[in-house]
């Protein structure tokens, strides 16, 4: 008797625990409200002639016109997703440009302060005019940087033609201030009358040796943002959307609504569809890598110290135009007449040197800057290599490493047995396969152009290490005369220093314009970049009963005065 109710109970234990496993099993398997308006309330039979295509099983909570919608979200999903991580890699690479940028330019504002401090120890009475021209030189530069239309050339003609007026107008007498118009005259001459030598040539060359890396760096750097842009236009192929189909939806029309797909599934079905972003992995990590072969140039450079001393390179330019001051006012008079002058009220003290920072702009020395954003770069290398499993993992499409025998494979839940897909059912466009080998073109061009800019860099440093006349630096003397100026220092002066070069002398050894022209014939010719010396051109500048000529102290400090002149913030 006790047995029986023993059974009797084990039997309604039994019914009780199939009942339960048909109510979990049927609450599993109800209709998503996720598949829209065209999925079925309830899993049914597939209705004959409008069964999916895809999504194949005894029961389904779709259709062929379900499957059709689901397809289209399921690729604009990917695409979403896709966009939010091409979104990420471009604010990175933006912010890196942002960065490097500021940086740049501050390190040349501190070349401008550097300039404006040595001002305020030598010249008190600048013009507003001459430091313009200063303050202008310096923005040029800044803006070389980062704007490809901007070229060195063109940045040191318009300061040495903007400043060849303020210089000669320097040796005028106290209270004289030259007209426009004849300022305007000594700007067009100034090609024909070449009063600073060849020292603009020689300052472009030193300043493409200087500054070229940084305009490259951040070109190429912005050039990365254009190659994720251009890579984020490829399509989609039909057996990827069909795919991607199975991978996201599937699951669903079964009446799994809680399943993600497993790990491997994703990733494979993810690679497939990318394929032609994949493909540009490699270009993409040489494109890193010229990035980081500028970076090391960079760091490696004279940049920092070139910058703080861009004055010195001016002293040289200013120093030959007084060495030359001859040659130099005879041609100003023959290509533009006698000067017109104006009050010297006209002129105003410029009080901008007066304001110069006490703090350095640049925190940061160079080489630490650099190798603080290679760290930065070199997360980016990986990027299209990377984007299945930061789909996938990263932005939660598949389920967990751990899940693998509870995952969706693609056809029920369990372990993933690889992708079964047709041959060639991710086989791009023809169109995408001629827009990825434009694209892979324009990154093996931007890469041959550094690389060869590099290797020439390089190569033109080491002539320049390998000779004692290499730089240019090397062959001018304090006087701003070089060894290939076979006129400089015609004058009296001689070459000689003075004995403190920082030192304005306080006397009236100015020198004017003369009041009648002198012929052509008595003017100095150029030759070279230099001018010679005409034997009565010293009659030009004579003020009264003043000598023709300096002493080279004397002619030193006046080319100091004038240097100071040009140089504000």
């Amino acid at each position: 008797m006790g047995s029986i109710r023993i059974l009797h109970v084990v039997c309604l234990l039994s019914l009780m625990l199939r009942a339960w496993r048909a109510d979990c099993q049927t609450s599993q398997l109800t209709c998503s409200g996720h598949l829209g308006a065209n999925g079925l309330s309830n899993p049914q039979t597939p209705i004959k002639g409008k069964e999916p295509q895809v999504c194949v099983s005894e029961t389904t909570c779709c259709t062929r016109q379900t499957e059709d919608s689901l397809r289209v979200r399921a690729a604009k999903n990917l695409k979403t997703l896709l966009q939010t991580d091409y979104v990420a890699a471009k604010s990175s690479l933006l912010s890196l440009y942002d960065d490097l940028k500021d940086y740049f330019q501050d390190v040349i504002q501190e070349g401008q302060r550097q300039s404006a401090l040595f001002l305020l120890n030598t010249q008190k009475n600048l013009t507003t005019a001459e430091a313009n021209v200063i303050s202008t030189f310096f923005k040029d530069l800044q803006n070389y940087v980062v704007d490809d239309k901007v070229e060195l050339q063109d940045i040191v003609d318009t300061f040495f033609r903007n400043s060849f007026p303020l210089v000669l107008e320097r040796m005028n007498p106290a209270g004289k201030t030259v007209s426009s118009g004849y300022k305007q005259c000594l700007k067009t001459s100034i090609d024909s009358i070449q009063p600073f030598g060849k020292r603009p040539a020689q300052l472009v060359a030193r300043f493409e040796q200087i500054f070229e890396p940084v305009h490259y760096l951040l070109s190429t750097l912005k050039f990365g943002i254009e190659v994720l842009n251009m890579a984020q236009k490829f399509n989609l192929t039909t057996g990827c959307k069909n795919v991607l189909l199975q991978m996201k939806f599937c699951s669903m029309c079964q009446g799994l609504d809680k399943v993600k797909p497993c790990l491997r599934f994703c990733i494979d079905t993810v690679s497939n569809c990318l394929t032609s972003e994949i493909e540009l992995q490699a270009e993409w990590r040489s494109l890193i890598g010229t990035v980081f072969l500028l970076m090391e140039s960079i760091g490696k450079s004279e940049l920092e110290d070139f910058s703080n001393s861009i004055y010195k390179e001016l002293w040289n330019a200013a120093t030959y135009v007084i060495v030359q001051k001859a040659n130099v006012m005879s041609q100003a008079l023959d290509k533009c007449g006698i000067p017109t002058y104006i009050d010297a009220q006209a002129s105003e003290e410029s009080q901008n040197a007066k304001s110069v920072s006490s703090e350095p702009y640049v925190e940061v020395r160079l080489f630490a800057k650099m190798e603080e954003v290679k760290m930065q770069v070199d997360a980016l290398s990986p990027f299209f290599q990377e984007l299945p499993q930061e789909l996938c993992v990263k932005d939660e499409l598949a389920a967990k490493q751990t899940h693998v025998d509870n995952c969706w494979n693609g056809k029920s839940v369990g372990k993933y047995p690889g992708l079964d897909t047709k041959p060639g059912a991710f086989q791009p466009s023809s169109e995408d396969v001629n827009y990825l080998k434009m694209l892979m073109g324009k990154i093996q061009d931007r890469n041959r152009l550094i690389k060869k800019f590099i290797v020439e860099r390089d190569d033109e440093e080491d002539d320049e290490s390998g000779s004692s006349s290499g730089s240019a630096e090397n062959n001018i003397n304090e006087s701003g005369c070089g060894e290939d100026d076979e006129d400089c220092g015609s004058s009296s002066g001689n070459g000689k220093n003075p004995e403190n070069r920082n030192e304005i002398p306080d006397n009236d050894e100015d020198f004017d314009f003369v009041s009648t022209t002198k012929s052509s014939n008595e003017v100095g010719e150029s030759q070279g970049g230099g001018v010679h010396t005409s034997p009565n051109t010293g009659n030009v500048l004579q003020r009264g009963n003043s000598s023709s000529t300096l002493t080279g102290p004397l002619l030193h400090l006046l080319a100091l005065s004038l240097f100071v002149a040009l140089i504000g913030k």
